[in-house]
């Protein structure tokens, strides 16, 4: 089970509105409180418990970025169907979750996928139409990038939850992301 205390979200600078309805939620501001990220899901939406991921180890939930970044990869591979980088990001992560490879070679991994990412992004700037295709390349750099920098993981799942902008594309992104919680629970 994914726990945090509430001192582990104030030193991460929630956002005030985010933080008020958590606490009021929780009836206490004690910063040595515990609570779950399904509690803050419960409480204030997806939107913040995705942004609370980054008070956990990158390893406890990557493989929940994974299968976020795979739900809107679709996206980036009908733009650039013979480009494999994001594609092989993502079962990089899955790999290094496995132990199958290590924090060093998952960045180099993570590395191409930003190539990629940049790359989509520059063509989306050119052509505004595209510019799911590079948020979707980039949530995946970023998921990848999470195993090195600790602030950048909840990023990735966020920046993927961002580019689905329809209700159906949040249902989907809600379910990845309770699945994974609640198989922790177990």
């Amino acid at each position: 089970m994914m726990k945090t205390t509430l001192k582990e979200i104030w030193d991460s600078n929630p956002c005030v509105g985010g933080w008020e309805k958590l606490v009021g939620g929780l009836g206490t501001k004690d910063l040595s409180t515990e609570v779950t990220i399904l509690k803050i899901y419960e409480i204030n939406g997806i939107m913040d418990a995705m942004w609370a991921l980054r008070t956990q180890n990158y390893k406890d939930y990557c493989l929940m970025l994974a299968d976020i970044a795979e739900s809107v990869l679709y996206i980036f591979e009908n733009k650039y169907p013979k480009d494999s980088r994001v594609r092989d990001c993502i079962q990089g992560i899955r790999d290094y979750k496995a132990g199958k490879i290590s924090n060093e070679k998952l960045c180099n991994f993570s590395s191409n996928a930003a190539n990629a990412s940049n790359a989509a992004y520059a063509d989306a700037c050119a052509a505004y139409a595209d510019a799911c295709a590079a948020y979707a390349a980039a949530a995946t750099a970023y998921a990848a990038y999470a195993a090195y920098d600790a602030y950048a993981d909840s990023c990735a799942a966020y920046a993927a939850a961002a580019t689905a902008k329809r209700k159906s594309k949040w249902k989907e992104i809600t379910s990845i992301f309770l699945k994974h919680l609640k198989k922790g629970e177990r």
